[in-house]
């Protein structure tokens, strides 16, 4: 069965008042550490260049528009995973930017489609789920921006201070805060919540607007050659694996360490 769920967030940018509470020392996106570390972190973090856009694409929740051809494929990894024992529930993502916008698409392979969560900033990384992390200022990867975005197009979004090579500490990530005119859509192929039988996967497609940085110390929109520091990660849910683009380095499943986000660098580059 495939679906289609469309998820528009129009919604302030402003630091309200939080919609949900959550223990102080466990921040968004950060998984309860049960798995060991089974692969070697890399000698550096990795490199993506984001390509530029003429104008915005279609948000459909689907990764067959001719425009991410243009985007090199972005393949997690498994560092608490042993994937050469167990079958590896594969993400591939793909960034692109206008004068507008960041654009993201991730395609997650998952036999066990998991998704409940339908309230915004509710606990969408307690379930199938996948995030992006933002740290726009090339000169400070201390304040990120976290999206993450469940099967249902479920946004949780969050911008968060004193990162670092350790996990950032619960009270530093805010939860109230919240973007302005995020676009999600999603398609998923299986039965969703339903263990009975195996499933196919997943993909979801977001729009960021660049204007939700605009006060955090990075150039509105980006121009060709400028640097952002990012993540993207994939939460376990039923049956799953933790996953993402650049190793945090923990030695369990934890993602806020924003000293070893990935750089991207935006291109001259137009499809």
């Amino acid at each position: 069965m495939r679906t289609l769920l469309i998820l528009g967030v129009l919604v302030l940018g402003t630091l309200g008042s939080s919609t949900a509470q959550r223990p102080q020392d466990t921040p968004a996106g950060v998984p309860t550490p049960t798995s060991p570390r089974i692969q070697d972190p890399p000698a550096d973090v990795p490199t993506y260049v984001i390509p530029r856009r003429p104008g915005p694409i279609e948000i459909d929740g689907r990764a067959d528009d001719e425009a991410w051809n243009a985007a090199d494929p972005i393949e997690f990894t498994f560092p608490w995973n042993d994937v050469t024992l167990e079958e590896p529930q594969t993400t591939i993502a793909r960034l692109l930017y206008d004068d507008e916008a960041l654009y993201v698409v991730f395609e997650c392979v998952d036999p066990y489609l998991d998704s409940q969560v339908t309230e915004r900033d509710g606990p969408v990384y307690e379930e199938d789920s996948v995030g992006l992390f933002l740290a726009p200022n090339p000169h400070d990867t201390s304040v990120y921006f976290g999206f993450e975005m469940n099967i249902l197009g479920t946004l949780l979004d969050y911008v968060a201070y004193d990162g670092g090579e350790v996990r950032t500490p619960g009270e530093s990530i805010r939860y109230e805060w919240r973007s302005e005119g995020v676009e999600i859509e999603t398609t998923y192929e299986g039965t969703l919540n339903d263990h009975s039988d195996i499933d196919e996967g997943w993909v979801v497609e977001a729009r960021i607007p660049f204007h939700n940085f605009r006060h955090y110390g990075a150039r509105i929109p980006p121009q060709p050659g400028d640097l952002w520091h990012i993540n993207l990660i994939r939460n376990a849910g039923y049956k799953g694996q933790f996953s993402l683009w650049s190793d945090t380095r923990a030695e369990r499943p934890s993602f806020h360490h924003s000293a070893w986000f990935g750089i991207a660098s935006f291109s001259f580059r137009v499809p």
